[in-house]
């Protein structure tokens, strides 16, 4: 037992320490997250161009941004998490991995752990031009909450991530379900007015667990609501959803596992 903990231990610390060197080296991981407040200021313009009062509500710019940001969280999700078994197979690694004695589990945390440090350098650079830059003071309301609400929506989202993770390495065009789902996942977690949102997508938003971690955040970040629900029912939902999740996630990544080695990648 003290072996094969020691042996996970250091599996988990050079497939971390790969995954960093993997996803921050060059200079192409750092021009994309310098870029990521253009696509932010795009994005929120774009928006804005439906009705341009927007840019003069500061508070409605400050909802946007902070929704904005949760879509880059999700994003970096589902690119690094989402498709680390693909990446692994296309580099000819994966098979390694599989007959090792390290569970499929362990090894996702590297690329979940690398993906949050890449969502929170994403973040702090959003924070000090894009909120400046639009005359939004990004200070939250509420630390404490913003922080527990980011935590949660980080969390959620590489769960969701994981649970994909299997599909990809499937996929012929991964990239295309990728990129569709990074656009629809957010809409579908209450980062838009209920009042804009069709019945039929309500009760779609109501059952995402993503919902409910992403209104804590923006409850403490710019004091809005835009989900019916107390904010202890909300960090109860996001608990509850994390363990379902989590759990779903590793039972589909050791089913994953059994069928590549059985079948071959």
């Amino acid at each position: 037992m003290v072996l094969l903990r020691s042996t996970i231990l250091r599996s988990f610390s050079a497939d971390l320490w790969r995954g960093v060197l993997v996803n921050f080296r060059g200079v192409d991981p750092w021009v994309e997250m310098i870029s990521s407040p253009i696509w932010v200021l795009g994005l929120v313009l774009a928006i804005a161009s439906q009705n341009p009062s927007i840019l003069r509500d500061p508070i409605t710019v400050k909802d946007i941004c902070w929704s904005i940001v949760v879509f880059s969280m999700i994003s970096d999700k589902l690119w690094i998490v989402g498709h680390m078994l693909d990446r692994e197979k296309r580099s000819g690694v994966l098979e390694n991995i599989l007959v090792s004695n390290i569970p499929l589990s362990i090894h996702t945390l590297s690329p979940i752990i690398v993906s949050m440090l890449w969502s929170l350098a994403s973040l702090g650079i959003i924070l000090i031009t894009v909120f400046p830059i639009l005359g939004v003071n990004p200070a939250p309301i509420d630390p404490v909450l913003t922080a527990i609400g980011y935590i949660l929506s980080d969390i959620v989202a590489a769960g969701i991530a994981m649970l994909y993770a299997p599909a990809v390495i499937k996929l012929r065009r991964p990239w295309i379900f990728t990129t569709f789902f990074q656009f629809t996942l957010p809409l579908i977690s209450g980062i838009i007015p209920q009042s804009y949102v069709p019945p039929e997508i309500r009760g779609v938003i109501a059952l995402n667990p993503l919902s409910y971690p992403v209104e804590i955040l923006r409850r403490g970040a710019t004091g809005s609501s835009y989900i019916d629900v107390q904010i202890g029912e909300a960090f109860m939902i996001s608990i509850a959803g994390i363990a379902i999740l989590y759990m779903i996630g590793i039972l589909s990544l050791i089913i994953a596992r059994r069928m590549i080695i059985k079948r071959g990648v």
